[in-house]
């Protein structure tokens, strides 16, 4: 097994930030814990690790060095045609690529918009730093990070954001949608759908997958994702574990 560390989420969390790869079960719960202090030192360090549903045993071992399962993440692949009612239609909301004017609005949609995601469900970071990991998230995709960003508006006012990432291999390019938020105040409505079906008719024919994840706890996102023609391709569950002073944080 290996711990890297992840400088952006460091900054943004204001702790020492690690993702931790190869927990698989013939590696054992005092291994994983000692990487774990031997990488934190005598300060404040987070863990985070994703291990395919499939291996319990891994999961087992991993808790049992005191990491918790967060959130199960959920993978979709899109499927030409699964979805019957699948139309090109983004009559909701005035659907467009986003300027640079639009990055103050599309921050602080993801300052307040989201809910499931991995950091809001973990109580030892709180909403105030979950929120601020997603709005920094979306300021870096609308600064180069991301291969496109669009932008639902209605009367000039932005309603959501969808945020683009291309992903090139030898073999083949992914189309991923990277992040995806709607204001509080219009959610429910359609932008949501509109927002990726945009994606889906821009993106279709440029790459040869479409991606998208989400949490299992997300049942609307879920189901929306559904409704357009994704399909669950794969499942992880999402572990964090916090250490401080050398030791478990409880």
């Amino acid at each position: 097994m290996r711990a890297e560390r992840d400088d952006w989420l460091s900054d943004v969390l204001g702790v020492s930030s690690w993702k931790v790869f190869g927990m698989g079960a013939a590696v054992p719960p005092a291994e994983i814990l000692a990487t774990m202090l031997d990488r934190a030192g005598h300060g404040a360090a987070f863990f985070s690790a994703k291990i395919p549903t499939r291996d319990v045993a891994a999961v087992t071992n991993a808790t049992r060095a005191g990491f918790s399962v967060i959130d199960v993440n959920v993978t979709f692949d899109w499927e030409d045609g699964a979805a019957s009612n699948f139309r090109s239609d983004y009559s909701t909301s005035n659907i467009e690529s986003a300027t640079a004017g639009d990055t103050l609005a599309v921050e602080a949609i993801a300052g307040h918009c989201f809910v499931f995601s991995r950091f809001h469900l973990d109580p030892a970071i709180g909403l105030d730093r979950a929120n601020e990991v997603k709005r920094q998230w979306a300021r870096d995709a609308c600064q180069g990070r991301a291969s496109a960003i669009y932008v639902a508006r209605q009367k000039n006012t932005v309603r959501g954001f969808l945020a683009v990432l291309e992903s090139k291999s030898i073999k083949e390019t992914d189309a991923i949608i990277d992040l995806v938020g709607v204001g509080a105040g219009c959610q429910g409505q359609g932008t949501g759908q509109a927002l990726c079906k945009m994606f889906i008719e821009q993106w279709r024919t440029r790459s040869d997958r479409l991606r998208v994840g989400t949490q299992i706890s997300n049942i609307p996102a879920i189901r929306l994702y559904e409704s357009i023609g994704f399909r669950v391709t794969e499942t992880s569950y999402v572990l964090h574990a916090h250490v401080n002073n050398g030791a478990l944080a409880a």
